[in-house]
């Protein structure tokens, strides 16, 4: 059995939850999800390598944290209602705590402004942009290009 090595973990430990793999990377580094599943992170990313099946819930699962990501920035940029739940409680006779009573109130949080700068630089470059000046330079240099390909001169 010499030069073997080990015998590889990726059916019994990987390939059952490829599924559960793309929900792991909405909280989860790769390395953290080697290290849920008992696998050493050195394997892990050689697995990725090997079986295109774990490299594509990699990528499904940044995706779609990629999506949760933009749906938050657009929520904090128009600014949001959410409860936020107080628990209070009191020693009983005994000395246990117990729940008096819980209160829920409905808050708004403010529209966030680097949120909204930050969204209108990526979805609006045309018109929005740190130095004005510099956007109105790369509009005249795209123009000038464009003139260049059509005299042929480029």
């Amino acid at each position: 059995m010499a030069g073997k090595g080990r015998p590889k973990k990726y059916k019994t430990h990987v390939e059952p939850y490829l599924d559960d793999i793309k929900v792991m990377c909405l909280t989860m580094t790769e390395k953290e999800i080697a290290e849920t599943l008992d696998v050493g992170y050195s394997a892990f990313r050689e697995y990725k390598k090997q079986y295109s099946a774990l490299n594509n819930a990699l990528v499904k699962g940044r995706r779609n944290l990629v999506i949760e990501l933009k749906n938050n920035l657009i929520r904090a940029s128009k600014g949001y209602h959410y409860d936020e739940k107080k628990v209070i409680k009191e020693r009983d006779d005994y000395g246990n705590m117990i729940v008096v009573k819980e209160e829920v109130t409905t808050k708004y949080a403010k529209p966030d402004v680097a949120a909204t700068n930050l969204l209108l630089k990526n979805y609006d470059k045309g018109n929005w942009a740190n130095d004005p000046q510099m956007l109105e330079l790369r509009k005249k240099e795209i123009e000038l290009q464009e003139r260049r390909l059509e005299e042929g001169t480029w």
